[in-house]
């Protein structure tokens, strides 16, 4: 018998595809096509998502703009309470450095023997003061860094220097009183007087608050002096 091959002969081995085979030049130019608008495609959304990121980009910009704007607003009122809060503390500060001269002088004015004179009179707030000279001549005001009367005059004898020195210590707020020279004046002076000559410190109580501060240095303690001379 004789064998008959079945198989159609363009899929025979070896053979060509049929769908190969008819396969033109309009199929290879779909294909080109094809891949070509793939390409575009993917290239536009590229674009598109470039552009997009470009867009929040510059949304982000304008946003941190106005928040710089806004902050740059907000430093005035920053600097503002800076400021009040430096004013105040000056305030505060000045305040507590005050020393009521008015009624110390009033106090003085009361207790001054009839006999003596003041010829010099200079009150200082702490040891830092100038003066511009005058007052006591000696280095006595620098022992205590607080509010001080210098005080220079004379008297018509030593018991009312004495008697000066105990009324003085009797005035508020003194602390401490020290005789710093005393002499008899000689004959035919010519500052009139004719009795003894006296200089003197009177201290009162430390400033609170920065008194000291504003002195340079601790505000010494009013202790009780053991030098001759001081009426305690």
């Amino acid at each position: 018998m004789k064998a008959v091959n079945l198989i159609p002969r363009d899929a025979r081995r070896g053979g060509v595809s049929p769908s190969l085979g008819r396969l033109g030049a309009s199929h290879l130019l779909i294909g080109l096509l094809t891949v070509a608008v793939a390409m575009v495609t993917l290239y536009v959304l590229s674009n598109n998502t470039v552009s997009q990121r470009q867009a929040q980009l510059a949304s982000l910009n304008q946003q941190m703009t106005r928040m710089k704007a806004a902050v740059a607003q907000l430093q005035k009122y920053n600097q503002f309470e800076k400021l009040a809060q430096a004013r105040e503390a000056t305030v505060k500060e000045i305040a507590s450095s005050r020393f009521d001269w008015h009624a110390a002088l009033s106090d003085l004015s009361k207790v001054v023997p009839a006999k003596t004179t003041l010829q010099s009179l200079v009150a200082t707030v702490s040891t830092s003061t100038n003066t511009g000279g005058g007052g006591a001549s000696g280095t006595v005001r620098g022992d205590v860094n607080a509010p001080a009367l210098s005080l220079k005059g004379c008297t018509g004898s030593q018991d009312e220097v004495a008697q000066l020195m105990s009324r003085l210590r009797v005035v508020n707020g003194v602390s401490r009183v020290t005789l710093e020279d005393t002499s008899v004046a000689p004959s035919g002076s010519s500052n009139g007087c004719s009795g003894p000559t006296f200089d003197m410190v009177v201290f009162f109580q430390p400033l609170t608050g920065n008194a000291a501060t504003l002195a340079g240095v601790a505000p010494a303690p009013a202790a009780a002096p053991s030098t001759p001379g001081v009426a305690k």
